[in-house]
């Protein structure tokens, strides 16, 4: 049991480093082109436009990183097919988390507490100061645990070294 464990944490920290690559990748797409078309937390639906672009270019390298690197094993139909369901779910959960968390003006509340806490870190980064930049954190939060569990069953599936329990 000790070494199914000490897998499953090496894999959480591998998986913990590509997911905030792909954030970071994410995040800054969506930013970008909230940037470039003016774009504010007023604008619903575009901000969830925008959230799925970059979801959707974060995907890519997330797939690759994901099979290479964080649980090395080689892809196949099934596990891209897997990892895209799992991605559509995740998708799903982020999309309904950032309206839900807009709705009850969360980013607003975050950046309340940033300017209270914090002054001259907003200061000094504006775009802490603005409620549709930090959205998305709280959103990551609460989607990244599941979102591992969900990636590691359908790519690792079939993998001998899954089967062992110690």
């Amino acid at each position: 049991m000790r070494g199914l464990w000490q897998r499953l944490g090496s894999q959480f920290v591998r998986f913990f480093v590509v997911g905030v690559a792909a954030t970071l990748v994410h995040w800054g797409v969506y930013v970008g082109l909230n940037r470039l078309l003016g774009l504010c937390a007023a604008d619903a639906l575009a901000l969830s436009v925008t959230y799925s672009v970059g979801y959707v270019v974060s995907f890519v390298g997330n797939y690759l990183a994901s099979l290479r690197w964080t649980f090395r094993t080689k892809g196949s139909v099934g596990k891209g097919a897997g990892f895209a369901l799992s991605h559509a779910v995740n998708y799903g959960m982020h999309v309904g988390l950032l309206n839900l968390f807009l709705l009850w003006g969360v980013g607003e509340a975050m950046v309340r507490a940033l300017e209270a806490l914090v002054p001259r870190l907003v200061r000094a980064f504006p775009l802490l100061g603005e409620a549709d930049t930090l959205l998305p954190l709280p959103v990551f939060c609460v989607v990244v645990p599941i979102n591992f569990l969900m990636v590691r069953f359908f790519l690792t599936q079939g993998d001998k070294k899954d089967v062992e329990l110690s």
